[in-house]
């Protein structure tokens, strides 16, 4: 996964060599992530950095969406094919994957995943059914530049006060 990955990255450079490709923001140094689409099953959610294309290549792997890499080459040249964006802007997604297309350099992502992982809390709390499963995890990537953003340390800051108000340390 982590060289397919690779490859695609170094066709994104071939295709905006020859004028056919728009985006080519690698995913260099987040290859460690194909971790995470491993060892997670794809019922739990995923909103991920641009460069967590490892991690897309190994979550397909487990429902063989061989199409996943044709996707991304769809998205790298803006075609209006492209299932996940239509060709507006090149972005990890899937539906049947469990991962909510967008895109942030701000982490504006991160509040995204603290509030679903609280409706899973909230729905097991009320009895309510889900699409997640009730011991289901919410999984978030971002990158180092994004860490001090405003909106990084709000999710940080209300993750930890939900886990504290509900799941208290002992004295």
């Amino acid at each position: 996964s982590q060289l397919i990955t690779r490859h695609l990255d170094i066709e994104a450079r071939r295709l905006k060599a020859k004028g056919q490709g728009y985006y080519t923001i690698a995913s260099s140094g987040h290859e460690t992530n194909v971790v995470f689409g491993k060892v997670f099953p794809y019922k739990d959610m995923a909103f991920l950095h641009y460069r967590s294309g490892a991690f897309m290549v190994q979550r397909s792997k487990q429902k063989n969406e061989n199409n996943f890499i044709r996707d991304v080459l769809l998205s790298l040249m803006a075609s209006k094919d492209d299932p996940v964006a239509a060709g507006r802007h090149k972005v990890f997604g899937s539906i049947s994957l469990n991962v909510p297309p967008q895109t942030s350099t701000i982490a504006s992502h991160l509040p995204k995943a603290v509030g679903v992982a609280l409706s899973i809390m909230k729905a097991k709390e009320l009895k309510i059914s889900s699409t997640l499963a009730p011991d289901g995890v919410v999984l978030c990537s971002f990158g180092d530049a994004s860490f001090n953003h405003a909106v990084a340390q709000t999710a940080f800051n209300t993750a930890q006060w939900i886990a504290f108000h509900h799941h208290p340390l002992p004295l």
